[in-house]
C-alpha cells in the first residue's frame, strides 16, 4: 500500500515574515577597517593620497539598523519586538605608508622622493583634507642600535614635518613621532628597504 508524502508546509503570517527579516539582518556584512595604504615604492598621486585619507572617515552606513528577535514558543500573532543591533566596531583610522628616502644616516630627504613628498604636500593642502589633522610617523629598518633608529625616526619625521609646512600645510594640522624599528613592515627581513618609510596617520578634525 502506497502512502503519500504530503510536501512540509512552511510557516506562514507575522512569524515566518520576522524570521526572514532576522536572516536578511545577519547577513549584513560587518562595516570593515580603515587599512592603511601601503604604497610601498610607488609614487603615489594626489588623488591617490586623497582618496586614502579619506576612507573612513565618513558616518558608518549600517547605523541605526535594528534587527528583530524571535522569542522561543512565541505565538505567530504576536509580533517581534525590535531590539537595538550592537554598536559597530570603531574604524581605525585612515593612513598611508610611503617610502620617503633618505641619504644614508641623515634626516635629508633624497631627491629621489621629491616627486612623492610633494604630491603628499598637495594633498595634504588639498580642500578635500582642509582641516583635517595628521601625524607624521617615522620608521627605520631593524639595522643598528634601537636607541640610534629610534632618534634618527625622530628627526626624520620632523624633517618632513618642516617640508610639508613650506609647501603649504599648517603646522598646526601636524605631529611628529618617532617609532625607529619597533614596527617593522616586513619583520622577516629586518633590513629591507621597505621598513625604512614614513607614515601619515588621519587623526581627526
Amino acid at each position: 500500500m502506497k502512502t503519500s508524502v504530503r510536501p512540509r508546509a512552511f510557516p506562514s503570517g507575522p512569524l515566518a515574515a520576522a524570521a526572514l527579516a532576522c536572516a536578511a539582518a545577519l547577513a549584513i556584512p560587518h562595516p570593515g577597517y580603515a587599512q592603511s595604504g601601503n604604497f610601498g615604492t610607488e609614487t603615489p598621486s594626489v588623488n591617490q593620497i586623497i582618496d586614502q585619507l579619506k576612507a573612513g572617515g565618513g558616518d558608518d552606513a549600517t547605523s541605526g539598523v535594528r534587527t528583530r528577535a524571535l522569542r522561543p514558543g512565541a505565538s505567530s500573532q504576536a509580533t517581534a519586538m525590535p531590539e537595538a543591533a550592537p554598536a559597530p566596531a570603531p574604524a581605525a583610522p585612515a593612513a598611508i605608508s610611503m617610502q620617503i628616502q633618505f641619504a644614508f644616516g641623515s634626516d635629508q630627504i633624497a631627491e629621489s622622493s621629491r616627486r612623492s613628498i610633494d604630491n603628499l604636500a598637495a594633498a595634504l593642502a588639498s580642500s578635500e583634507l582642509k582641516g583635517r589633522m595628521f601625524t607624521v610617523a617615522g620608521h627605520t629598518d631593524g639595522v643598528g642600535s634601537a636607541d640610534y633608529n629610534m632618534r634618527l625616526s625622530q628627526r626624520r619625521a620632523a624633517s618632513v614635518k618642516t617640508y610639508l609646512v613650506g609647501h603649504g600645510v599648517e603646522a598646526a594640522r601636524l605631529r611628529t613621532v618617532g617609532k625607529g624599528p619597533t614596527e617593522l613592515l616586513n619583520p622577516t627581513d629586518p633590513r629591507a628597504a621597505e621598513n625604512r618609510r614614513v607614515e601619515i596617520i588621519a587623526t581627526g578634525s
